[in-house]
């Protein structure tokens, strides 16, 4: 264990590393608090569809020659914004859409890769991450969205909220419910595609899902959901990426299986503690 540390801080004076290392605190806090919306709502279906579809984007982008994370976010955030639109017209529920719209998206992601030259190493970097592919330009990107956020929450989180828990009750109290849903759609989109380069798409909705499952086990308040689950995320992220950095594996499926050992132990330690009463 200590040459993994050694090797980590050796590792510190790398940028390529540092810009991942800020990455993925800054994917892990945005991930975080996006995530706990994203539990209340138990919408996890809806993230992992957005993250699968976004691989249409990056492919997009590479075969026009464009950057492939404003592809793919420019493709995540209209499949966001065009869901509502859908369901209006034909009635399906937002499940059946994303069902048929996912295996579509990934489809046609698959084909464009097809299309490039040397496609498979680029395909598999972004379905499952790459520690070293994270540019400057993917910096900026999180920077840009945290800045969102920070501007964006303070303003809007209660209304959000109160939204995400009750929706017939934000209707009675004259909340535009098409504008909060699209508010989400748009803050979920980005915070998953801000992910692919470091996880990959495949892996991204455990930064997601996993901790506010593992909050929510322990939380006495919407309070402390919101406080712990980015700390539970960050340290998800930053185990992840020490492990992958000392025992040469992949990042973002360390990450995944780092954070669901986390839950693992969560619930053994909630287990106990409700045996013993306290």
């Amino acid at each position: 264990m200590t040459e993994v540390v050694q090797e980590f801080i050796d590792l510190l004076a790398f940028s390529f590393f540092q810009r991942a290392l800020l990455a993925g605190v800054l994917l892990a806090l945005l991930a975080g608090i996006v995530g706990v919306f994203t539990s209340i709502r138990k919408a996890a279906f809806f993230g992992d569809a957005v993250a699968h579809s976004a691989l249409a984007g990056v492919a997009i982008g590479l075969f026009f020659s464009v950057d492939p994370l404003f592809s793919a976010a420019v493709y995540a955030v209209a499949l966001s914004l065009l869901l509502p639109w859908l369901r209006k017209q034909t009635g399906f529920s937002f499940d059946s859409l994303l069902a048929l719209l996912l295996p579509v998206s990934m489809g046609l992601g698959v084909i464009a890769f097809s299309l490039l030259p040397g496609y498979q190493p680029n395909l598999l970097s972004f379905l499952f991450g790459n520690l070293l592919s994270v540019t400057q330009t993917d910096m900026f990107f999180l920077l840009g969205l945290a800045a969102v956020v920070v501007i964006l929450l303070p303003l809007l989180a209660k209304k959000l909220l109160l939204v995400s828990l009750d929706e017939n009750q934000a209707r009675l109290l004259g909340l535009n419910i098409p504008v909060y849903e699209l508010v989400y759609h748009f803050l979920l989109a980005l915070t998953v595609v801000s992910g692919v380069r470091l996880v990959g798409v495949v892996l991204i909705n455990a930064f997601l899902i996993i901790p506010p499952l593992v909050v929510s086990l322990h939380a006495r308040s919407l309070k402390q959901l919101f406080f712990l689950t980015p700390v539970v995320s960050l340290i998800s992220v930053l185990g992840g990426i020490v492990l992958s950095v000392g025992f040469d594996l992949p990042t973002g499926a360390v990450i995944a299986v780092f954070a669901g050992c986390i839950f693992v132990v969560s619930v053994i330690f909630k287990k106990i503690r409700d045996r013993v009463g306290v």
